[in-house]
């Protein structure tokens, strides 16, 4: 088999002969509207979710940042204790 001469594959022939399935109109309205519903409920939920992970953004950061100047400040002031200042 080559993919030269494609009428001589018995299997492309085979898929060839196929017949074509359709889902009737009331299926696909039905599934169409499922659908939709979950991509509306997936939008509300990604945007609670992006004012979430701004808010966790800031905050962890924030905090962060907070524990190392009180870090920071301690060991300053502990040093400033062993020389006398």
């Amino acid at each position: 088999m080559t993919m030269d001469n494609p009428q001589d594959d018995r299997l492309l022939a085979t898929v060839a002969s196929l017949r074509t399935h359709d889902v009737s109109e009331r299926h696909t309205r039905a599934l169409r509207s499922r659908c939709q519903a979950v991509l509306r409920t997936r939008s509300r939920r990604n945007a609670r979710t992006a004012a979430s992970m701004a808010f966790r953004r800031v905050i962890g950061p924030v905090l962060g940042s907070a524990w190392c100047l009180a870090y920071l400040v301690e060991i300053i002031r502990r040093a400033a204790a062993v020389y006398g200042f």
